[in-house]
């Protein structure tokens, strides 16, 4: 006899676990930063994980965002009443901290040193006037250059002094 029980089924069990276990599963699955994470003021760095938005009570207050504390009706204005029925949660305050790494375009912006001459006095390795002179001459028509240099050369050949339709080339 075949098993017909897909309430038992290993699978399923599993997948109905993570089904149920799913509200602050973004909490559980990483390690955070540690326990005093500050607030770096510095507009290059974006807050992750924990960010600038955690407060305390998360899980209710998810559920209580999706509408699980309470049932669903619009008859009852006042039982359904979201202010009576809110979570109670409060915002995390961070210790702020300074940047770690100073931001060049913010500290020295570069309007400040445009108009600042930047003398140059030591003398460069390698001298820039040495490409000026072209060693060869480039860019020329070898076909143009073949026919200017083209001397004609006629072929002496020995025995036809005789035959006068023979070009002998003296």
């Amino acid at each position: 006899m075949a098993f017909t029980r897909f309430h038992d089924d290993p699978y399923r069990i599993q997948k109905q676990l993570e089904e149920s276990s799913y509200a602050g599963r973004y909490f559980l699955d990483k390690p955070g930063q540690g326990v005093d994470l500050p607030f770096i003021e510095d507009p290059q760095i974006r807050m992750q994980g924990w960010g600038a938005s955690l407060r305390t009570n998360t899980i209710n207050l998810e559920s209580d965002l999706r509408g699980l504390t309470r049932p669903l009706n619009r008859d009852l204005v006042d039982f359904n009443d979201y202010q009576l029925n809110a979570v109670p949660s409060s915002r995390v305050y961070y210790r702020d901290a300074k940047p770690f790494v100073e931001e060049s375009r913010a500290t020295h912006p570069a309007w400040m040193f445009r108009d600042i001459d930047r003398p140059r006095w030591e003398n460069p390795l390698l001298n820039p006037l040495n490409g000026l002179e072209k060693q060869f001459e480039e860019n020329i028509s070898t076909r143009i250059l073949e026919k200017d240099y083209f001397v004609p050369k006629v072929p002496v050949v020995d025995g036809i002094q005789h035959m006068e339709y023979y070009s002998i080339g003296k």
